[in-house]
């Protein structure tokens, strides 16, 4: 392997590893072929076969793991990706580029969307942090599905960023250098689906925000029309490391 192994789970038949470069292609493909695809924003947009969409998300998601600090399970027996949790670090002074959303709709509504949620709540301000790790996207291939593969994998950046947080341990010294030095009081979270609202509500997640998919559309449509009626609402949330 060319990154170790960084934990073992499900009985051993997966391992979690940080998402390093040599695996940002296979991070893609499982992103582009899955996240799109089952992910609530991406079936009410209808993101999937869009050419210029793929690409702009290729180039958001190979930006996001530049952080390195985000993790993937590994299918040991097939040695694919079978899981992604992809975080980034944000600071109130200093926010990472976003997603070149301009003139593609589809996705400056996503984006649109994706504001409104985390702005409805400043965290910053109302929590006193000032540098957060963002559980950016989260996603599971079909086949590995209900192993508990995504909660595995936010429970395990919820311990990795509380390592961030003491200045001489490894994991913070592993930060790249736009990022060092970075001390992340809390994560926060868009879930957009009640699958991942769960993991969420397990793991100890506050809710900050929340709004119906009624509230949302786009060319005329609500995006509640669009989505499986038991996902009714959209969540920002957050908890302290």
């Amino acid at each position: 392997m060319s990154e170790r192994c960084l934990k073992l789970i499900c009985d051993g038949d997966f391992e979690i590893v940080k998402i390093t470069e040599d695996l940002y292609d296979a991070a893609v493909e499982l992103f582009q072929n899955y996240f799109s695809k089952n992910e609530n924003l991406g079936i009410a947009l209808n993101l999937i076969g869009c050419q210029d969409i793929r690409a702009s998300q290729e180039r958001f998601l190979r930006l996001l793991l530049k952080d390195n600090i985000s993790f993937a399970a590994r299918h040991i027996p097939s040695q694919q990706l079978a899981a992604l949790c992809v975080n980034k670090i944000e600071n109130s002074s200093n926010t990472t580029e976003t997603e070149p959303n301009v003139g593609i709709p589809k996705m400056e509504k996503i984006g649109e969307i994706i504001h409104h949620m985390t702005t409805s709540f400043d965290v910053y301000k109302e929590w006193q942090v000032n540098c957060i790790i963002e559980l950016t996207f989260l996603c599971t291939r079909t086949e590995f599905g209900r192993r508990g593969l995504a909660l595995h994998l936010t429970e395990f950046i919820l311990d990795y960023g509380r390592k961030l947080k003491e200045e001489d341990s490894k994991e913070a010294f592993e930060l790249p250098a736009h990022v060092k030095g970075q001390r992340p009081k809390a994560i926060t979270s868009v879930f957009t689906s009640r699958f991942s609202q769960r993991i969420g509500e397990k793991l100890g997640f506050v809710t900050l925000f929340r709004e119906e998919y009624t509230k949302f559309s786009f060319e005329g449509v609500t995006l509640a029309e669009k989505i499986d009626p038991q996902h009714k609402y959209i969540i920002f949330v957050a908890k302290r490391l």
